[in-house]
């Protein structure tokens, strides 16, 4: 499938709208999957901590 998905980005030019909503989809699965994972009711998990990080992050990702 990644040899595919390179055929595919190199054969086919995508629209800049529809890179943004795909890439939108993909941060929200990302964001979803993490929360669901490292923030269990279960556990002690502190939200405070996970909060900055991922503000960090996302400063870290608008540096570059």
């Amino acid at each position: 499938m990644i040899t595919v998905g390179w055929l595919v980005g190199v054969f086919t030019e995508v629209n800049d709208m529809v890179l943004s909503i795909l890439s939108a989809f993909l941060a929200g699965g990302i964001v979803l999957n993490v929360m669901k994972e490292e923030l269990p009711e279960e556990r002690e998990s502190s939200f405070p901590a996970f909060f900055i990080g991922m503000i960090g992050y996302t400063d870290l990702l608008l540096l570059l």
